[in-house]
């Protein structure tokens, strides 16, 4: 019997903070919220290459998007390219549902994911929603790690 290889990302998503800086706070947020409707929400399933999961986005991952934590240029920029960032993402590990969670959430997939920022590789966690229904949903900001 063939052993498999593991998944490694192949692909680097490349993105650009500069239509994403210097907008007072409240613009800021209304525009990573629309920008996440416009072309995301209730219009597109990305299926991750790791996985073979069909990721869909709703109305929570556009209010975790802009209003969850801190939001930034770096993390705006990543809606431009989020359809990318999902397909070639690495599963990482699982995560436990939280006592907050809505009752239908069993739990986390986590994902890395490299991303070309403004030219610099930087590593990003992604992390996808997994419900009772058997669907993944986009739900949690995304952070760069340091």
């Amino acid at each position: 019997m063939e052993k498999s290889k593991p998944y490694k990302q192949t692909v680097i998503p490349e993105v650009s903070t500069e239509n994403w800086k210097n907008m007072p706070i409240k613009a800021f947020h209304e525009k990573v919220s629309n920008y996440y409707r416009m072309h995301y929400q209730g219009k597109c399933r990305i299926i991750n290459q790791h996985l073979g999961i069909a990721v869909e986005f709703d109305r929570s991952g556009a209010n975790k998007t802009s209003h969850g934590g801190h939001l930034y240029a770096k993390k705006a920029c990543l809606l431009e390219v989020l359809d990318k960032v999902i397909r070639y993402a690495e599963y990482s590990n699982w995560g436990e549902r939280k006592i907050t969670d809505s009752p239908t959430v069993i739990g986390y997939l986590n994902f890395k994911v490299k991303v070309k920022i403004d030219g610099k590789i930087e590593h990003v966690h992604l992390i996808i929603r997994v419900t009772n229904n058997g669907k993944f949903h986009y739900s949690m900001e995304v952070n760069i790690w340091k």
